[in-house]
């Protein structure tokens, strides 16, 4: 007998053809006995992205659009009890986090959310609070509470549409207070750096103005891991859409201004990752604020 589907995940998408096979067979790998159906919403991508996703057994919609325009369409595509929407740059970690994650979606709980906008403790206050785009877990009706009504233009006409409301300042403003309008509430996740290695390795050639040299030993850059009841859960890149097939330091910027962090630390820290990702070396950061290597509570991807 066919099982009935317990989990939607839907995936933004656009040039991900690097991290995008880490999160599908990662998410595959994690959610072998529950009956999940995968939809990758792909942003017209010109790498090979769609082959990737169609080759893990994913649904693939190819749509031009905003992010929030995204996720609002794999929004209406869920069937399912539980909805997670997710970037294409989330791996996941922990073998059990959708067993775990779903105890504490009771009573009003109807979403769960990393518990900080942009880098983690790096960017704070700014964020800190407020739920993030690239990992929301929510129970269907709670994301129900999230439609409403939307003006839109085409051809300079108005008309309205109904919509999951992501269209507030960093896509998510507008969810805590849409929810608890339905009285739903939120369940926040702690957000974690990256280890860091006893020495920097890595010093720009031309110091940008959000430079510091801290940020030179974080092992795996600003990516960061989250962690619910003690363990952590999985793991997002930030820059997944940045150009990463030269490592050397040629003084680019993320930034178009030159304001943002070098490309080439952005791209060796990404390597790193992948590689101790698929040797089983990973170091994950203790959710007790120190580091360490790799703990019980973490799945493994198999070395290839």
């Amino acid at each position: 007998m066919k099982r009935k589907r317990e989990l939607f995940v839907g995936v933004t998408s656009w040039n991900s053809e690097l991290l995008l096979p880490l999160c599908l067979s990662s998410l595959r790998a994690t959610t072998t006995d529950i009956a999940t159906r995968i939809v990758v919403h792909d942003n017209e991508s010109d790498d090979a992205s769609v082959r990737v996703a169609e080759a893990q057994g994913a649904e693939v919609i190819r749509m031009h659009g905003t992010q929030p325009e995204a996720l609002d369409c794999l929004a209406w595509h869920a069937r399912e009890p539980f909805v997670l929407l997710i970037h294409a740059d989330v791996v996941f970690l922990a073998a059990d986090w959708f067993r775990v994650m779903c105890a504490r979606l009771t009573g009003r709980v109807g979403m769960i959310s990393p518990e900080d906008i942009g880098c983690g403790p790096h960017t704070r206050p700014w964020g800190a609070g407020m739920p993030e785009s690239s990992f929301m877990l929510f129970r269907r009706d709670a994301l129900a509470a999230l439609r409403h009504r939307r003006w839109c233009r085409r051809f300079r006409i108005p008309y309205p549409r109904i919509m999951h409301d992501f269209f507030g300042e960093h896509v998510t403003y507008n969810i805590p207070a849409r929810l608890a309008r339905r009285d739903w509430q939120i369940d926040l996740m702690p957000v974690h750096v990256s280890p860091s290695t006893p020495e920097p390795w890595f010093a720009p050639k031309i110091p940008t103005r959000h430079w510091r040299e801290s940020l030179g030993r974080l092992k795996y850059g600003l990516g960061n891991f989250y962690s619910l009841e003690g363990r952590i859960t999985h793991y997002h890149n930030w820059y997944d859409r940045l150009p990463k097939s030269n490592t050397e330091d040629d003084g680019r910027s993320s930034e178009a201004d030159g304001g943002g962090l070098p490309v080439a630390f952005i791209a060796r820290a990404t390597e790193r990752f992948i590689a101790d990702y698929r040797r089983d070396t990973l170091e994950f950061p203790r959710v007790d604020g120190g580091t360490g290597a790799t703990g019980a509570h973490a799945w493994h991807a198999p070395a290839t």
